[in-house]
């Protein structure tokens, strides 16, 4: 008797908390019904995710972004390789909330298809953003404007001289050992190239297998005569005489360029160049990085410094601690340099499709101006994806593919000063090209095409792109046997296509724009 009384007590008592927990459960409900929704952001970020994923990152930001904005932020990962078709393609879909754009992109021609959010019309709710950017000038975010909208935020940092990080990227150890002269010039960087060649155990592999090395060819036989009127892979027809910087030209019809052309089929019949580099993509950083971690080749040619001192230092000096590195910047052979505003910048872009707008923005705000936020896109978590050393950012005993950093949200003023990835590399080659680019900015002269954005029609910009990939592209790859025949033939194809109007077109932008830049600037001298 005892034992049932026992039973139905506890019967009775799981009934109770039944009847409790239900009575409970409805009143959570009717509690998150009154909360609005967490919005679930998606962000494109380009590299690799890292080794160890990003656990720890989303664990850290949903503490931050859920109870202060309501959000969450997740990351899509885009290889570097194949980054403009893949951001096409993602931009397009309408998935992604937040894109990043710049020279790997083709951002202008998005901006065009009216891909992006106007954030002009929500600056008025991210006070702290504009004051943020008005630190470097009170114009920063008007002149990043595309035909009167903001279309992307860029990112924050000196205005830039364009190219100036571009170089030549090899072992130092190797030159020394070989008896070369310094490589400063293009003379002795070729030089560097076909001694290699001479070493067994580079005899049978490219040295080049970067499909933009025409553009640092174009970099070191101009030396400085020309500017880009937006950068070699948005506009790779059209370029400007710096003395006469409101004229546009076909580049492929210059002098200069044949030279290219020249260099291209001498490197590729001696073996410098990738045969197979129509095949590959518009960024092979990450190629070039393992093949000279295999010690298959010693040198890139188009890596800029900032990035080699990210991405493949660690990676480098981790593996091989004996091998010694420099650096032969391309502009150091230009006497003039033109220094731009944040136009042209990399970007963060609102997708025009986000169902947040105003609230993708205020984030955008956030990580610009609060260290909490910004600490964990630009770096990752501490202890996991870098380590802080006396208030210094340090990667020292972090593996490198454990390395995170948001695409195009790199921000100077919020950045930790850097303790050194490596002391040789670091006071021998990095330091010193820091300060050359310091000293010559000191003289630099403002760009008289600041600002200006190349406005063709989505049907002229189309023909433009397939001429360059049916007819141009073989040719800066090497293809071909009689280089100046066929390039006399590709610019008919090119004219064919419309070119005549699309020359037109921007002459006639350029032209308005330059007016106006001559009349603002007799403005200021008054």
């Amino acid at each position: 008797m005892k034992e049932k009384k026992i039973c139905w007590r506890i019967i009775l008592s799981l009934g109770l908390l039944a009847v409790l927990s239900g009575c409970s459960g409805e009143h959570a409900q009717e509690d998150g019904e009154a909360r609005e929704p967490i919005v679930n952001f998606r962000a494109i970020t380009l590299g690799n995710m890292p080794e160890e994923g990003m656990d720890e990152i989303y664990r850290q930001l949903d503490a931050l972004t859920i109870p202060e904005l309501n959000c969450t932020l997740r990351f899509e990962f885009i290889p570097w390789g194949n980054e403009r078709r893949q951001l096409n393609i993602v931009t397009a879909s309408g998935e992604y909330d937040f894109i990043p754009g710049g020279v790997f992109s083709d951002y202008r021609t998005l901006v065009y298809k009216n891909a992006f959010l106007d954030l002009n019309d929500y600056l008025d709710k991210v006070p702290a953003l504009t004051e943020h950017y008005a630190a470097y000038d009170t114009n920063t975010l008007k002149k990043c404007e595309i035909n009167g909208g903001l279309y992307g935020l860029p990112q924050f940092g000196q205005g830039g001289i364009q190219s100036l990080g571009e170089g030549f990227f090899y072992r130092e150890d190797l030159r020394r050992q070989w008896g070369l002269e310094e490589i400063h010039d293009l003379e002795t960087m070729e030089a560097y190239l076909y001694r290699a060649k001479q070493e067994e155990a580079y005899r049978d592999s490219p040295l080049v297998t970067d499909n933009r090395v025409w553009s640092s060819l174009w970099l070191l036989l101009t030396q400085g005569k020309y500017l880009e009127v937006s950068s070699s892979l948005e506009t790779p027809f059209v370029v400007v005489e710096a003395e006469n910087p409101y004229q546009v030209l076909n580049r492929m019809e210059t002098p200069e360029f044949l030279q290219v052309l020249e260099y291209i089929q001498k490197w590729k019949r001696d073996g410098i160049l990738d045969p197979d580099m129509l095949a590959r993509s518009d960024n092979e950083g990450e190629l070039g990085k393992r093949l000279i971690l295999a010690d298959q080749k010693p040198c890139e040619t188009n890596n800029p410094i900032w990035s080699l001192n990210t991405y493949w230092i660690p990676a480098l000096y981790e593996a091989h601690p004996e091998w010694e590195f420099g650096f032969f910047t391309y502009l150091s052979q230009h006497e003039k340099h033109y220094v731009s505003s944040l136009a042209r910048n990399s970007v963060i872009s609102i997708s025009a499709k986000t169902t947040n707008p105003e609230l993708a923005l205020k984030l955008l705000e956030k990580i610009h101006t609060d260290e909490r936020y910004y600490s964990l896109v630009a770096y990752g978590a501490e202890g996991s994806n870098y380590n802080l050393v006396d208030g210094k950012i340090s990667f020292d005993g972090i593996n490198p593919n454990m390395r995170f950093a948001w695409t195009a949200v790199s921000d100077d003023l919020m950045n930790y000063e850097a303790v050194p990835l490596n002391q040789v590399w670091d006071e021998g080659v990095y330091h010193v090209v820091a300060e050359w680019s310091e000293e010559i900015g000191k003289a630099a002269v403002d760009n008289p095409l600041d600002g200006f954005t190349v406005s063709p029609s989505e049907r002229e910009q189309n023909a433009m792109s397939q001429v360059w990939i049916q007819y141009f592209q073989p040719l800066v790859c090497g293809y071909g046997e009689d280089y100046p025949e066929e390039l006399a033939e590709a610019n008919k194809h090119l004219y064919e296509a419309g070119f005549d109007r699309y020359l037109a077109t921007m002459q006639e932008q350029l032209t308005e724009f330059g007016d106006a830049y001559v009349e603002a600037d007799m403005a200021r001298k008054q």
